[in-house]
C-alpha cells in the first residue's frame, strides 16, 4: 500500500489529500443536517400528543361535569339534575367523537412507552359508559360507584398526559409539560370534591369513609398546585388573575363547613346541593380558561421550538452547501493549478531534453506564472534556457541529473542529491537550489517522523521548528503541531474530566452511604410504627368486640324493663280489682251494720215486752239481752272490719299508685336504653371506620416499608455504581498522567 502511494504521481497525491476533508465534511453535514431533522421531527412528535392532550383535558373536562350531574342526580334520588344530566351527556359524547378522530389520526410507532396502552384501555372503558348510564338513570348504582368510574377513567387520561412529558427534550417544554399535568391533575380533584361535597349536601351527611376521601382531596389540590407553581414561570401570573375571584371565596366557606364535619359529627350541612354544584362548576370553568391558556402556551413555546430546529436545520445546510461549493471550488482551483504548472513544467523539461538530443533547435520559455516551488522551478528552467552555452554536455549532465533527482524526489526518494558541478553557473544554482531543497525537505521529514514517532509513544512534549518554511511545507508542518496541540488539550481536559469525575464519585459515594443509613432508619421506624398501628388496630377491635357485647346487654335489659313494665300494669290491674273487692266487702258491712242495728232495736223492743209480760217473759227478756250483746259485738266486728276495709282500700290506692310511678319509671328506663343503644351503635359504626381507617394505614405503612428497602436496595445498586466510577476516573487519571505533554 505505501508502495503504491509512494508510486502515484503528484497530481494524484493532491487529488487524494484533497478527497479525505471533502469526505469528511460532507459526512459531517448530513450528520448534523440528520440530527437536527430528527430533533425536528421529535418537536413535531410532541406537538401532536400535546395537540391530543388538549382533548384529553376537554374530555377530562366534560367528564367531571358528567360526574358532578349524575352524583348530584343519584343523591336526589331522580328529583334533581335531570335535564341538566342530560345535556351534559351529549357535550360528553361530542368530546368523546373528537378525542377519537384525534387517536385514529396518530401513527401507533410515535406513541411513548405504555402510551398505546393507555389509550386502548381508555376507548374501552368509554365503551362501556352507556351501560353506566343506564344503571344510574334506575338508580342501580350508588354515588360512591359513581364517582369510582368517572374518577377511574379521567386518571387514565391523565397517566396517558403524563407519559407525553417523557417525550420533551427541552428543558422549557419539560417544564410546561410537567406544570400543565400537575394542574390538570388538580383540576380533577376539583372535579370530585364538586362530586362528593354534591352528594353530601343532597344527603345532608358523609357516607362511610368519604370524609377522609374529601378532606384527602383536599390536600391533593393544594399539592399538585404547588407543583404547578414550581414549574408554572410566566403562567403564574394568569393563575393568580383568574383565581382572584369572589366565588372562591364562597366555596372556601362551604369547604370549611364540610371540614368541620371531622370535629362535630352534628354539624348542620344547610347547603343547597344545587347551590353547591353550580359554585364549583364556575370554579371548574375558571380553571378550564386557565388549561385553555396553558394548553395555548405549550402549543406556542414548542412552535417555537419547530421554527427555531427548522431555522437550524436550514442555516446549516446552507452554510454546509456553501463550505462545500468553496472547498470544491478551491480543491478543483489548485488541483488545477498545480496539475497546469506540472504539465507545463514536464512540456519544458520534455522540450529540453529534445533540444539536448538535438532534435530541435530552438528552445521556447515556460509558461507558468505561479508562485512557489512549481514557479520557481518554472524560472529556473527558463533561466537555464538563456544562459544555455559552451559546456552544454556537462550542463546537460547536470540537468539530467538534477531530473534523476527530481523524480525520486517526486516518488518520496529525499536522500539523493545533485552531484555533478555544471559549467552554467545557473545549472550550478539550479543543483544547489535542488539540494538545498531536498536538504530543507529531508531535515523538515527527519523532524516530523522524530515527532511523530513521539507521538506514538505518548510523548507530545515536542514540536516542529517551521522556521524558513513555505507554503503547502508549512501547511504540513503547522498541522502536525496543531494536532500535538489538539491531542495535549484532549489529554488535559481528560486529565480535568477524570479528576472532576473522581471527586464526584467520592461524593457520590459519601451520599449514597448517607442514603444507606437513612434508608435503614427509615425502614426501622416504619416497623415500630407498623406495630404500633397493628396494636391500634388490635385495640380497636378489642373495643368493637366490647361495643357489641354491650348492645346485646342493653338489648337484654330492654326487655327485662318491658316485661317489668308489664308486670306493673298488670299490678295496678290487680290493684283495681282489690279496690273493687273491697268495695263490695264495705256495702255488705254496711249492710251487716244496719242489721246490726235493727236487731239491737228489736231486742230493746223485745226487752219491753219481756218486761211489761213480768215474770212470764223473764226467759224472752234474757234472750233478748242476748240477741242485744250479740247485736252490739256485730257492730263492734263491722266497725273494725270497715277500718280494716279502710286501710286496705288506702294501701291498695298507695300500691297502685306505686306501680303507675313504677309504670312511668320502666317507660324513661326504656327511652333511656334506647338512647344507649343508638350510641352504642354509632360508637361501633365509628370503630368500623377506625378500624378500616387503621387498615388503611397499615398498608400504607406497609407499602412505604417495601418502598424504603427498594429505596436502600437502590441506593446499594448506586454505591457499586460509584465504586466502579471511583475506579474508571482512577484509571483515566492514571492512564493521563502515564502520557507526556505540556501543561501536565
Amino acid at each position: 500500500m505505501l508502495n503504491f502511494l509512494r508510486r502515484m504521481s503528484i497530481k494524484n497525491k493532491v487529488r487524494m489529500l484533497s478527497f479525505f476533508p471533502l469526505v469528511f465534511i460532507i459526512a459531517l453535514s448530513l450528520f448534523i443536517a440528520i440530527d437536527l431533522y430528527q430533533k425536528e421531527l421529535k418537536v413535531l412528535n410532541i406537538r401532536e400528543f400535546v395537540n391530543l392532550d388538549t382533548k384529553i383535558s376537554l374530555l377530562i373536562h366534560e367528564m367531571q361535569k358528567e360526574r358532578g350531574s349524575s352524583v348530584g342526580f343519584i343523591a336526589s334520588k331522580d328529583t334533581k339534575f335531570k335535564d341538566t344530566l342530560s345535556n351534559q351527556r351529549e357535550l360528553t359524547n361530542k368530546s368523546i367523537e373528537e378525542f377519537k378522530k384525534v387517536v385514529e389520526l396518530i401513527d401507533i410507532s410515535k406513541y411513548p412507552e405504555n402510551g398505546k396502552n393507555t389509550i386502548d384501555n381508555t376507548l374501552k372503558e368509554l365503551s362501556n359508559i352507556q351501560n353506566i348510564r343506564n344503571s344510574m338513570d334506575t338508580l342501580q348504582i350508588d354515588s360512591k360507584s359513581a364517582v369510582t368510574y368517572y374518577s377511574n377513567l379521567n386518571n387514565t387520561l391523565l397517566s396517558f398526559v403524563a407519559l407525553t412529558a417523557s417525550l420533551a427534550h427541552s428543558e422549557k417544554i419539560i417544564k410546561y409539560t410537567t406544570s400543565y399535568y400537575n394542574f390538570l391533575m388538580a383540576k380533577e380533584r376539583v372535579g370530585i370534591e364538586r362530586a362528593i361535597g354534591t352528594d353530601v349536601f343532597a344527603t345532608k351527611t358523609f357516607a362511610s369513609g368519604m370524609y377522609v376521601k374529601y378532606l384527602g382531596l383536599v390536600n391533593e389540590q393544594k399539592m399538585f398546585f404547588d407543583a404547578f407553581f414550581i414549574y408554572a414561570g410566566d403562567n403564574k401570573n394568569f393563575f393568580n388573575d383568574k383565581i382572584n375571584n369572589p366565588i372562591m371565596l364562597e366555596i372556601q366557606k362551604m369547604r370549611e363547613l364540610l371540614l368541620s364535619y371531622g370535629e362535630d359529627k352534628n354539624t348542620i350541612l344547610d347547603v343547597e346541593s344545587n347551590f353547591w354544584f353550580s359554585k364549583m362548576t364556575e370554579k371548574i370553568n375558571i380553571l378550564k380558561e386557565i388549561d385553555d391558556h396553558l394548553s395555548n402556551t405549550l402549543i406556542l413555546e414548542i412552535d417555537k421550538e419547530v421554527a427555531h430546529e427548522k431555522a437550524l436545520l436550514y442555516m446549516m445546510i446552507s452554510i454546509s452547501l456553501t463550505i462545500l461549493f468553496l472547498t470544491f471550488y478551491f480543491v478543483a482551483f489548485y488541483n488545477h493549478s498545480i496539475s497546469k504548472g506540472i504539465d507545463k513544467i514536464y512540456d519544458g523539461i520534455e522540450q529540453f531534453m529534445r533540444y539536448l538530443n538535438r532534435e530541435i533547435n530552438e528552445l521556447s520559455h515556460i509558461e507558468l506564472n505561479t508562485k512557489g516551488d512549481l514557479g520557481n522551478l518554472a524560472k529556473m528552467v527558463n533561466m537555464n534556457i538563456d544562459s544555455i552555452n559552451g559546456d552544454l554536455e556537462k550542463d546537460l549532465l547536470c540537468v539530467g541529473e538534477a531530473a534523476i533527482t527530481l523524480d525520486k524526489f517526486e516518488k518520496g526518494y529525499y536522500s539523493c542529491r545533485v552531484r555533478s558541478i555544471a559549467a552554467n553557473p545557473q545549472v550550478v544554482t539550479l543543483s544547489k537550489t535542488i539540494n538545498k531543497m531536498l536538504d530543507t525537505q529531508e531535515r523538515i521529514n527527519s523532524d516530523i517522523l522524530k515527532v511523530l514517532g513521539e507521538y506514538t509513544n505518548y510523548n507530545y512534549m515536542n514540536i516542529i521548528k517551521n522556521e524558513n518554511i513555505y507554503g503547502e511545507l508549512k501547511k504540513l508542518v503547522d498541522g502536525i503541531n496543531n494536532l500535538g496541540e489538539a491531542i495535549t488539550s484532549m489529554l488535559i481536559e481528560n486529565k480535568n474530566n477524570g479528576e472532576t469525575l473522581l471527586n464526584g464519585s467520592n461524593q457520590l459515594t459519601l451520599n449514597v452511604d448517607e442514603l444507606n443509613r437513612a434508608s435503614t432508619d427509615a425502614a426501622a421506624r416504619l416497623e415500630e410504627t407498623a406495630a404500633a398501628v397493628e396494636q391500634i388496630t388490635s385495640n380497636i377491635n378489642n373495643s368493637t368486640q366490647n361495643v357489641i357485647e354491650m348492645s346485646n346487654y342493653a338489648n337484654e335489659l330492654t326487655l327485662s324493663a318491658s316485661q317489668g313494665e308489664k308486670l306493673a300494669n298488670q299490678t295496678v290491674t290487680s290493684m283495681d280489682d282489690i279496690n273493687s273487692q273491697v268495695s263490695a266487702i264495705t256495702e255488705a258491712i254496711t249492710i251487716i251494720d244496719q242489721i246490726a242495728f235493727q236487731t239491737n232495736i228489736l231486742s230493746l223492743n223485745a226487752a219491753v215486752e219481756a218486761a211489761t209480760a213480768g215474770e212470764a217473759g223473764k226467759g224472752f227478756a234474757v234472750v233478748a239481752q242476748e240477741v242485744r250483746n250479740l247485736a252490739a259485738r256485730s257492730a263492734e266486728a263491722a266497725n273494725e272490719i270497715k277500718v280494716i276495709v279502710t286501710n286496705a282500700t288506702s294501701k291498695s290506692n298507695q300500691g297502685k299508685e306505686i306501680a303507675s310511678e313504677m309504670i312511668k319509671g320502666y317507660s324513661n328506663l326504656n327511652e333511656n336504653i334506647n338512647n344507649t343503644l343508638s350510641l352504642i351503635k354509632e360508637v361501633e359504626s365509628s370503630a368500623k371506620e377506625q378500624k378500616i381507617a387503621m387498615e388503611q394505614i397499615s398498608d400504607a405503612i406497609n407499602s412505604l416499608d417495601k418502598q424504603t428497602q427498594i429505596n436502600a436496595n437502590i441506593a446499594n445498586q448506586t454505591n457499586e455504581i460509584a465504586t466502579e466510577t471511583s475506579s474508571l476516573s482512577n484509571n483515566v487519571v492514571t492512564a493521563v498522567n502515564s502520557k507526556q505533554f505540556r501543561g501536565k
